[in-house]
């Protein structure tokens, strides 16, 4: 009995309806990032509604949020906060070690 193999491969899409749906994809998902940068920064300035020790205690200051509030509104400025607050508690925890 002989068997066969068959391959399939997948060539780039070329032409007009290529070009649309590249397009659309990407005007979909700066659509999709604008919405979440806006979501992070509203979630950000609730940060500000809390109190300084509220804010220490998750490893924040207030300044941080000042910093990272003032960048452009179509940077998200979540993950540079993640950021920060990362690098003070490896800080901290350098200080308790020594």
């Amino acid at each position: 009995m002989t068997t066969i193999k068959t391959t399939t491969v997948k060539l780039p899409a070329t032409g007009f309806a290529a070009t649309m749906t590249q397009w659309s994809t990407r005007a979909f998902n700066m659509v999709v990032k604008f919405f979440v940068v806006r979501r992070n920064r509203a979630a950000i300035l609730q940060l500000g509604d809390l109190d300084d020790y509220m804010l220490k205690d998750i490893g924040i200051s207030r300044s941080d949020l000042y910093a990272v509030l003032g960048h452009s509104y179509l940077d998200d400025p979540s993950s540079e906060l993640g950021a920060i607050a990362d690098a003070r508690a490896r800080q901290q925890a350098t200080r308790s070690i020594c």
